[in-house]
């Protein structure tokens, strides 16, 4: 059997100088520095939203790499994106815009 207090007198336990000074520095650290908890749990989360952030403009990024290198090499493509984007058209050619009215919904 061990010789262990049962009740422990926290009275005593947090007049102890050292103790008193640890639970003080760790409320002062949690609520009230410029860096406390709340703030750096705040900050993480808009680290996290940059990061996705980051990686979402990356991939857009190499998708404009890949149209821009398809537009350079390919002149049909080039020719329907001119067409497409700026109305572009030869001489005497008519041209229709048909919008799809199921996309825009």
């Amino acid at each position: 059997m061990s010789n262990r207090p049962k009740n422990i007198d926290w009275v005593a336990y947090l007049k102890n100088f050292y103790v008193l000074s640890a639970l003080v520095f760790l409320v002062w650290i949690s609520f009230f520095d410029n860096d406390n908890l709340l703030r750096r749990r705040n900050q993480k989360a808009k680290e996290q939203e940059l990061k996705n952030q980051e990686t979402y403009y990356k991939s857009e990024i190499q998708d404009l790499h890949r149209k821009m290198r398809e537009l350079n090499t390919n002149d049909r493509e080039l020719e329907k994106f001119a067409r497409e984007k700026y109305l572009l058209r030869k001489k005497g050619e008519d041209v229709y815009v048909i919008k799809d009215l199921s996309k825009e919904k």
